[in-house]
């Protein structure tokens, strides 16, 4: 019975913030790719053109974490469900 739950316990525990993933995605990603997804700096993905975003959610985690061309690491200043929320906000920007 224990294993028959597990996938439950671990789908809410993954639930999506999207309020949250929008304060971190202000804070940390919108200085190079944009309040909206355009990019401000010019080597920075288009998230409105959803450049990147079809790559699974631990790809893309797995490069916030380590840090990719000119973002730099966020592995130790965030944490995964966070990464992973703000990475699900960038995936609605237009």
């Amino acid at each position: 019975m224990l294993l028959l739950s597990l996938p439950v316990v671990s789908s809410v525990a993954m639930a999506v913030d999207l309020q949250r993933g929008q304060r971190i995605y202000n804070t940390h990603c919108s200085v190079c790719h944009g309040l909206n997804g355009v990019p401000v700096i010019q080597q920075a993905p288009s998230f409105a053109n959803k450049d990147r975003l079809m790559q699974p959610d631990m790809a893309l985690m797995q490069s916030v974490k380590t840090g990719k061309t000119l973002m730099p690491p966020f592995m130790g200043i965030l944490k995964d469900e966070e990464i992973l929320d703000a990475i699900r906000y960038a995936r609605i920007l237009r």
